[in-house]
């Protein structure tokens, strides 16, 4: 399983998401890898995450850039051909198997449109890559329990773009303590209306993740003060 996100703010978006792959019966963890790569650079003003059986999001992803004409690098038209191209293959590969048994496999797809709008969408195969348009600020996907919580707590439209960087990385680091089928790397990259599409070295990732883990301690401190 996983977890992936896209949190928008007053100044761009950001997108993140765990590398865990589990197999086995997802109702209990019988083995794991921390390999996967599940986020994505689509365009230069559009970016993806995925969720669900990661190699066939993969394939999904490297059919749906092959696609792209050079023309096409804001959100509606990337949106519509990434749309049309994960139904169609998908289809294709399984038509001739029962839609309970085949491979679920879904997108988080953001970025900007030409004048500067913002767009957040998922795509899912159970409901047939129908376009969902997320509402609420974040989308979250694959275990979405705890980070839900932690976004209604947390989460604010006018965060800047650092900001939601430090709110992905805990909220992506918060379920790993609690959930099993989450963990390993956390990548995220950040989406500008100017410089567009930019994903965060690992080094400045691991920075964000040991700031929250500071601020979890302060908290803590609070709560509980360390006798002198």
């Amino acid at each position: 399983m996983t977890l992936v996100a896209c949190p928008q703010g007053k100044d761009g978006l950001v997108l993140a998401a765990d590398s865990r792959g589990t197999i086995g019966d997802p109702r209990g963890l019988t083995a794991i890898r921390d390999s996967e790569t599940k986020l994505f650079e689509l365009t230069k003003y559009v970016g993806i995450v995925s969720y669900g059986q990661a190699e066939l999001a993969a394939q999904l992803i490297v059919e749906i850039r092959g696609a792209l004409e050079p023309n096409e690098k804001h959100f509606s038209a990337v949106f519509e051909k990434a749309r049309r191209v994960s139904k169609d293959k998908y289809e294709g590969w399984f038509g001739g198997i029962p839609r309970e048994h085949r491979q679920v496999v879904g997108f988080i797809v953001a970025g900007f449109e030409e004048n500067g709008d913002k767009k957040i969408y998922y795509l899912s195969s159970p409901l047939d890559f129908a376009p969902q348009l997320c509402t609420a600020g974040t989308a979250l996907a694959g275990i979405p329990q705890y980070a839900t919580y932690l976004v209604h707590r947390l989460y604010d439209p006018q965060m800047s773009r650092k900001n939601l960087i430090f709110l992905a990385a805990y909220i992506i680091a918060e379920t790993a303590t609690q959930d099993p089928k989450v963990g390993g790397r956390i990548r995220i990259a950040e989406i500008a209306p100017d410089t567009g599409y930019t994903e965060l070295p690992h080094a400045e990732v691991s920075e964000a993740i040991e700031h929250n883990s500071e601020l979890n301690e302060r908290l803590r401190d609070f709560f509980f003060p360390k006798e002198g």
